[in-house]
């Protein structure tokens, strides 16, 4: 069984920040169940040339209520998580009004049908859960609260897998590894 410890910065509406660790054990993207090993905190990614990636925000089973957070996901599967989260109860009665990435929350879907749809109610998810739903493609991902004048963004920095980072200055080896009956000197 794959699991997921994922340790969030969750920002309170007055600036307090709290750190739970959460085990993720079921991943849905767009109502759909993926391996929880797609899912990520590591924001440098290398990647095709054309690799496909949408914004999104996730929604976390935690107690006490869930959590939102700015996601983006590859159309390879993986799922980037940001390492900051608001509690979806401090979004109640203007979740409509936040946005992702300039478009309402309401547009995209409600947080509230997702958790329905998997079995919870209100803001409470079966435990373990994650659900993400996207939108348009994009490598960033940004919520923004507009009645509590906050955002929480989200970037994702793609590195083409061709892209050698040493180029003509990548150091030759030197020796072998290997059984030796002297010492070796280990320098790159």
């Amino acid at each position: 069984m794959s699991l997921f410890l994922y340790k969030p910065h969750v920002e309170g509406p007055e600036g307090n920040i709290t750190t739970p660790d959460i085990v993720v054990d079921r991943v849905f993207v767009d109502g759909t169940p993926v391996p929880v090993s797609r899912l990520s905190h590591e924001a440098w990614q290398q990647v095709a040339e054309a690799e496909d990636t949408r914004a999104g925000y996730g929604i976390m089973a935690l107690g006490g209520g869930a959590l939102i957070l700015p996601v983006v996901t590859f159309a390879t599967g993986a799922i980037i998580a940001a390492r900051k989260a608001w509690r979806l109860n401090n979004l109640d009665g203007h979740i409509g009004q936040v946005t992702l990435n300039g478009v309402a929350i309401a547009d995209i879907g409600l947080p509230s049908d997702m958790i329905t749809a998997s079995g919870g109610n209100g803001d409470a998810l079966p435990r373990g859960y994650m659900l993400v739903k996207t939108a348009a493609k994009a490598a960033a991902s940004v919520l923004a609260d507009p009645v509590l004048d906050r955002s929480l963004s989200h970037n994702v920095v793609l590195t083409p897998v061709e892209a050698d980072r040493w180029g003509d200055a990548r150091p030759r080896p030197r020796y072998s590894v290997g059984p030796m009956k002297k010492d070796v000197p280990h320098f790159i």
